[in-house]
């Protein structure tokens, strides 16, 4: 993957790729190389897709591409709580994802479902038995997932850095979505180091925080899968990098055209007569 030294510097390869596709084609940038996996085999050139290396640098490459008036470039982020705070929102050219990033809004559309069917062997003998439990791991694991979101928005909003790594064991009673929040926050208050907030307004703000599945971090959901997954279901052998790759690879053409995404990325391509994804 090229390292880009400056958003010019992305722009002037972009640039490149459009003069050799010709002006029927836009270029699409997106984060980081496993986003570029999953958009690079649906688009008409592999080559339309540029992983720009960093969310930073793909935002700083978006105004950048405004200022010049090259409308036939989009780029898609992850939403990362910045438009429940207020700083950022979607604009001509720039796709922000509709949960808080690329892992959550799959799972959403269609990834639960795909994951269950390939891991769990007892979702398949029948379908109210499947649904139900679908819903089963999707409540235990959002169940987590959301205090450690809310979490990460707190640690947003004060400027600390945000430690999800924790035994989820210790905190969610198996076979159930119940959570021992309070547990949980005391354990994440005393794992940010950086954090200025007493444990009282550290939990206090956390819990202020309506829980909702937009909370939700993807990592922090595959993470919260897994050990659903393994604790509840018994599925053994598979790590949270093997989930991420079957939810981001596995995605059916139908679950893609149904992603809000790509039908943001739809409509970009009707209104400016462009063409970057297949048919």
């Amino acid at each position: 993957m090229p390292s880009y030294p400056s958003a010019e510097a992305l722009l002037s390869d972009a640039l490149l790729r459009r003069d050799r596709f010709g002006s029927a084609f836009g270029i699409l940038i997106v984060e980081g190389p496993d986003d570029k996996r999953l958009f690079a085999d649906r688009t008409v050139q592999r080559q339309q897709v540029i992983a720009a290396g960093g969310r930073r640098l793909l935002l700083a490459s978006h105004t950048a591409a405004l200022s010049k008036k090259y409308d036939w470039l989009i780029a898609v982020t992850d939403c990362d709580y910045d438009v429940s705070m207020g700083l950022l929102r979607p604009e001509p050219g720039l796709i922000v994802t509709e949960h808080a990033d690329l892992e959550a809004d799959l799972l959403a559309c269609g990834g639960w479902e795909r994951l269950v069917m390939q891991l769990i062997p007892a979702a398949l003998e029948d379908d109210d038995e499947f649904d139900l439990i679908v819903a089963a791991v999707m409540a235990r694991t959002v169940a987590i997932a959301d205090v450690l979101g809310r979490y990460r928005r707190v640690a947003r909003d004060v400027s600390f850095v945000a430690d999800t790594e924790i035994r989820h064991t210790k905190y969610r009673r198996a076979g159930t979505d119940q959570v021992d929040e309070e547990r949980l926050l005391r354990a994440l208050w005393q794992s940010s180091e950086d954090c200025t907030l007493d444990l009282k307004e550290f939990s206090e703000r956390i819990g202020a925080i309506r829980a909702d599945y937009n909370n939700c971090n993807g990592h922090d959901l595959v993470r919260a899968l897994l050990h659903v997954l393994r604790e509840d279901y018994g599925v053994r052998g598979v790590t949270a990098d093997n989930l991420e790759d079957l939810l981001r690879h596995g995605v059916s053409k139908e679950e893609f055209e149904t992603w809000s995404v790509i039908a943001r990325i739809r409509q970009w391509e009707l209104e400016g007569n462009l063409t970057v994804l297949k048919p």
